[in-house]
This record gives C-alpha cells, sequence and structure tokens, in this order.
C-alpha cells in the first residue's frame, strides 16, 4: 500500500511534522491493542486435579521449620552449612531461626558444639531425655 501524498500542516500536532498514519507508523492505540493479553482462563471443577488422600502424598517434612527441626533431631546434629543448602537460606537467617524460633520452643533444647578444628554444629534434645 502506497502512502497517500503529504496533509499540509495543521496547527497542534500537525504543524511539526506527524506522519500520516497507516503508513507504518504505529499510534499509542494500536501499540497497546498489540499488547493487550487475552483473559486468564478460570479453573472449572474437570480440570481441577484431586488432593492426594492417605498415604499416597508427599512424605516427611512440609515446612522449613520442620525440615530444620529433622536436621537437628539427628544423632550429629547439623551444621550451619547443612540447614543453609537444605532449606534455601543465608547464613544470618539460619542463625537467626536458631536463636528466635528453635531456642523459644518450651519442649526443646537447642545444644551448640563446636569439635576440635571442625565446624560448629547444632542438634536439639528433648527435654524428657
Amino acid at each position: 500500500m502506497a502512502c497517500p501524498a503529504p496533509v499540509p500542516p495543521e496547527p497542534g500536532l500537525g504543524a511539526v511534522g506527524t506522519p500520516h498514519i497507516g503508513c507504518g507508523v504505529e499510534t499509542m492505540e494500536t501499540t497497546m491493542a498489540k499488547r493487550t493479553r487475552p483473559p486468564k482462563k478460570t479453573k472449572t471443577p474437570h480440570t481441577v486435579k484431586a488432593k492426594t488422600v492417605g498415604g499416597r502424598g508427599r512424605r516427611g517434612p512440609k515446612t522449613k521449620k520442620q525440615i530444620a527441626i529433622a536436621l537437628l533431631e539427628r544423632p550429629k546434629g547439623a551444621s550451619l552449612a547443612e540447614m543453609q543448602r537444605a532449606m534455601g537460606w543465608q547464613q544470618h537467617s539460619v542463625r537467626g531461626f536458631l536463636a528466635g524460633t528453635v531456642k523459644k520452643m518450651p519442649d526443646i533444647t537447642l545444644i551448640s558444639e563446636k569439635a576440635e578444628g571442625g565446624s560448629r554444629r547444632y542438634r536439639v534434645v528433648s527435654v524428657a531425655e
């Protein structure tokens, strides 16, 4: 399609040489129309997956707190690096969790041990022991 002859300048924006619409120049309206997305599909009852019932679901700890407690309950306990890897947290976050959450749990005691030349290991013992 060939562009029509230039339109004589008009007062306002036409005076600054705005190109004729339709000659490969996009307007704000055409640009915005291209960016709109179709509406999201809502889940209907036949597309929703059934929840697992009984022992068929995922086993083991589900939350980061449960993961950390499971690591700390092992006989050797856990180092900061092990807990960082398991939970995806930074070192200061693991320390804060130990000081702010685990220490305040009424039924367990947090024990910190450091071997000669080794890293510090943390473990928990039940108060009943």
